[in-house]
């Protein structure tokens, strides 16, 4: 029986990867989670009904990220299955595609594609997804335009791409009747800021959330408290501020979908505000090419002080005439995990009985399935091939596309 090794290091990792890896359990595979601790606390909630491994490596004792990186991925490396799943752009993933790479096994990649065309924004994240992609066997693409950039970007050829929907929208969908009545009452302002390249901007930005929040005493502000705002405390901004610790993913999503506008500069936080129909005003200077969508505003970090924000923050707390439609599909349908873990199935499947020396139908290893009903099919170039490990030795030229630029 195979064994799929899932890599996780943050809480979008795990919540993004855990229906994948239990519908694959529930499919009768043998299924692990190698969680770096990357980012967080163990305190967070735990998957029990998955087996977690947790890293050995601890990071405060490695000379630099990279010296983390690389002695992760040394441990995946002798504790991976025969498919290794990572998902997104964070160290975690990169350290899972190396381990997979030294490893010889297989390579899969949840939310392949994404690109905003300028390597230092967002960094170190835009150089790691280029890099995993084209070390990936397996490339799952949210949307159509990210299966475009990836085209782009890394050489499809030999690999099985598919346009699958984001899993961050499976359980908005799933407990979409719980989350229906809080989204005939919204109310406040929900902030949450975490991204590494805003912390050189982080006096502009809590000055200017000081004065946002003095300036609309009658608005709930709801501050995540991590990121930029891990050391700040609801005294610091006013009575009508509030500080929200460590909480239930469930839990996110009843305040994000009780709230009248999202704050934040989390691709992950836009997504799942889209979905919902909740306004974003997002502190990013760029986006991922196909983000900047309808019920999305950008404003550069770097100009935060000036009048834009709180002009844009008066109009969206405006009265809005009629209530929230329904949910939006613009990222996926909720149907994401199921799809994944699917093709995943089908691609296992595949490799059993090539090993076997069965015989394969050649037109299945070439259909790349695109049920996500927002993308067109999209055509793979080349049928799959077993991997080996010389063969890993590809290189890559990046082609700039152009990405989503937020005016100032």
């Amino acid at each position: 029986m195979p064994l799929v090794t899932f890599i996780v290091g943050t809480v979008p990792d795990i919540i993004k990867s855990i229906d994948v890896a239990r519908e694959l359990a529930t499919n009768g595979l043998s299924v692990s989670i190698y969680d770096t601790l990357q980012n967080r606390s163990d305190e967070f909630e735990r998957h029990r009904d998955v087996p977690i491994i947790r890293s050995s490596v601890v990071r405060a004792e490695c000379r630099d990220d990279l010296d983390w990186v690389a002695s992760c991925a040394s441990e995946i490396a002798e504790l991976c299955g025969d498919l290794v799943v990572v998902q997104g752009d964070t160290y975690s993933a990169l350290a899972g595609a190396h381990g997979a790479v030294r490893a010889g096994a297989a390579l899969a990649h949840i939310e392949a594609g994404l690109r905003s065309h300028d390597p230092l924004s967002p960094f170190p994240e835009e150089m790691n997804r280029v890099f995993i992609d084209t070390q990936s066997d397996l490339l799952f693409c949210a949307t159509r335009t990210d299966f475009d950039d990836l085209c782009a970007t890394a050489s499809v050829v030999d690999k099985k791409s598919f346009v699958v929907g984001n899993t961050v929208c499976d359980p908005i969908f799933q407990h979409r009747d719980h989350l229906a009545s809080a989204a005939t009452r919204p109310n406040g302002v929900l902030v949450s800021l975490h991204r590494r390249e805003n912390y050189r901007h982080r006096e502009q930005i809590i000055k200017s959330l000081s004065r946002l929040i003095t300036n609309f005493p009658g608005t709930e502000f709801r501050l995540l408290k991590r990121g930029l705002l891990a050391t700040s405390e609801a005294a610091e901004f006013g009575a009508n501020a509030t500080m929200i610790g460590l909480t239930e993913h469930l839990h996110f999503l009843e305040m994000l979908t009780g709230s009248q506008i999202a704050i934040c500069d989390s691709g992950g936080i836009l997504e799942e505000a889209v979905t919902l129909g909740v306004p974003v005003v997002c502190l990013r200077r760029t986006l991922e090419r196909g983000r900047l969508v309808e019920g999305v505003d950008c404003i550069d970090p770097g100009a935060v002080e000036g009048p834009q924000l709180p002009l844009l923050i008066e109009r969206l707390l405006s009265p809005q005439l009629g209530g929230r439609g329904p949910l939006r599909e613009t990222f996926g349908d909720g149907q994401s995990a199921k799809r994944i873990a699917t093709l995943i199935l089908d691609h296992l499947d595949a490799s059993i009985r090539r090993n076997e020396g069965g015989h394969t139908d050649p037109d299945r290893d070439q259909r790349v399935l695109v049920p996500f009903a927002r993308s067109k099919a999209a055509e793979s170039p080349g049928p799959v091939k077993d991997f080996r490990t010389d063969q890993r030795s590809r290189r890559f030229t990046a082609v700039a596309s152009g990405a989503d630029a937020c005016d100032s």
